[in-house]
């Protein structure tokens, strides 16, 4: 396993044994001192397998839209102190290392949280709702 200080062989995503923080490092590069510990030895395991996205995958992921929109009204069902409350979407971010959507949820307090789809259900009033 490489350590800071080395030259980088391959261009590669890389987790540091001490605490699991990860890189992205080109190769020619010299591999660094971990960011939470910059005065100890760091050794970088490099991380293989289909964990990140290629460019080919992020291509075809842009098509997915995201489950919810913004004003779109929304109750927490997730496992979450706001479990139960309904809130509006105000906010929808998609990470680009997972490409998963996140929704920032405004309470009528308004404090805001966010979620990600699974932990939320869209919302329909009894009068919108079909027979």
């Amino acid at each position: 396993m490489p350590y800071n200080g080395e030259k980088n062989l391959k261009f590669g995503v890389f987790k540091s044994l001490c605490c699991g923080e990860e890189i992205i490092l080109p190769e020619g590069n010299t591999f660094p001192y971990c960011p939470k510990h910059p005065n100890l030895t760091t050794l970088w395991k490099p991380l293989v397998g289909d964990r990140f996205p290629s460019v080919a995958k992020r291509a075809d992921a842009a098509s997915h839209t995201p489950r919810f929109h913004v004003k779109d009204r929304v109750q927490v069902v997730g496992l979450d102190p706001n479990r139960g409350r309904f809130g509006v979407i105000v906010d929808i971010t998609e990470s680009p290392t997972d490409y998963i959507h996140r929704y920032e949820v405004q309470f009528a307090d308004d404090t805001k949280a966010r979620y990600f789809g699974f932990q939320l259900q869209l919302f329909q009033a009894e009068s919108s709702r079909s027979a």
